[in-house]
């Protein structure tokens, strides 16, 4: 482990801080304040300056025998959320520690999912483990996703989606055996197409897509197209008198259909349902991005909304910039949205790259710091980066 941090350390880190230095907060940005492209160099400089910032800070979390209890602890969501995006960038960079640490983590914990089988929560780890075993034919790496989906799937769980109060022997909801609640669709789905994918046995996409639809027709509302957060929002009011939609859990929604999509081939027996429900779910996000270019906590508060969270904004801008990447979104139309996003995410980090407006654990908009960050928030940054990284490669 000492060999890997102490390469946080050397030129390479420093090359990149300095690179950093003299890159104005908004180098991006015209003389009339229009938010214009960033330089490819920019981008992936930011990358790694939040990575190292981020991966010199969960040290703590991921060493043997010393590993975080609850919701931080390796194969949970939280670090799994943010290797997710750590793969999109060990995928760009020149710098082969990201993808070395990522094999010393697994390994260290031999690849385990999270504690609660049934939980997404808990299965989110496992898009790192598929993303591991297919660089590196580590079977290590899959089989832990795959005797937790062939556990899951003969179970068959068909508990109602209502969020009801009360948390059973495991700590979680007893809807929670399913996707009861928007986050859960980042979380599990793309797991199971992905493995089905790599093995070649269509019962984990087939299963993912019977309980996907079964989620998005309980969790969305008919007239915004936006989704609840769990049934426990269907008629509360926000602060402002206003439907409580919230950014990061639509976030969650908004990259899980994205992640989706990357493991389902063009003539995919369910492409066109995800492909519809990607191009509706955009109509109903980009309307709702603020002046600033941050989309506000609580989604149809707009701009009585001012602080901008970063966590939802770095989602959003992920799904439309991968949305032009992969021709379903028209450039023209939809490249302004990404521009004014990518300036709140920049101007959002700090010198030393920690990664700031960042929403902390929550299930509902609340409040949030210029000082707050959070792992999830960093892979959403990592997740919008790289999408970004590949929008110019192609300029």
């Amino acid at each position: 482990m000492k060999v890997l941090l102490n390469s946080l350390r050397k030129p390479y880190r420093k090359k990149i801080i300095l690179t950093l230095a003299f890159l104005p907060m908004f180098a991006f940005a015209s003389s009339n304040n229009a938010p214009q492209l960033p330089t490819q160099e920019h981008v992936m400089a930011q990358m790694e300056n939040v990575a190292n910032w981020q991966v010199a800070r969960t040290q703590h979390m991921t060493h043997v025998g010393r590993a975080r209890a609850g919701s931080e602890a390796y194969g949970r969501w939280i670090q799994g959320a943010f290797y997710k995006g750590l793969t999109k960038l060990a995928e760009r960079s020149e710098n082969p520690f990201y993808e070395t640490w990522i094999g010393y983590v697994g390994n260290a914990h031999n690849w385990k999912m999270g504690k609660v089988k049934y939980f997404a929560d808990d299965h989110v780890i496992g898009q790192t483990n598929l993303w591991y075993y297919r660089r590196h034919k580590n079977e290590e790496a899959l089989a832990p996703v795959k005797d937790t989906f062939d556990w899951l799937i003969e179970k068959a769980p068909d508990n109602s989606l209502e969020f009801v109060a009360g948390r059973n022997k495991d700590n979680v909801h007893n809807c929670q055996w399913r996707w009861c609640w928007a986050d859960a669709l980042f979380m599990g789905p793309p797991v199971l197409f992905e493995l089905s994918a790599i093995t070649g046995d269509p019962k984990y996409a087939d299963y993912a897509h019977k309980e996907f639809q079964a989620t998005i027709a309980y969790l969305q509302d008919p007239k915004s197209k936006l989704l609840f957060r769990d049934s426990r929002y269907f008629d509360k009011q926000g602060k402002f008198g206003e439907q409580v939609f919230w950014s990061r859990g639509m976030g969650w929604v908004y990259a899980g259909v994205v992640h989706v999509l990357e493991n389902l081939p063009r003539d995919h027996q369910y492409r066109s349902y995800y492909e519809s429900l990607y191009e509706e779910l955009t109509l109903a996000i980009v309307e709702l991005q603020k002046q600033d270019g941050a989309w506000p906590m609580s989604l149809l508060a707009g701009e009585k909304y001012a602080e901008p969270e970063t966590s939802g904004t770095a989602f959003f801008t992920y799904g439309v910039i991968w949305g032009i990447n992969n021709g379903l979104l028209d450039k023209k139309t939809y490249l302004p949205n990404v521009k004014k996003g990518w300036q709140v995410l920049s101007a959002a980090v700090h010198p030393d790259g920690k990664f700031g407006w960042v929403q902390g654990v929550n299930e509902k908009p609340d409040v949030v710091t210029k000082d707050d960050s959070q792992l999830f928030g960093v892979g959403a940054f990592l997740l919008a980066g790289s999408a970004m990284y590949d929008f110019l490669d192609e300029q």
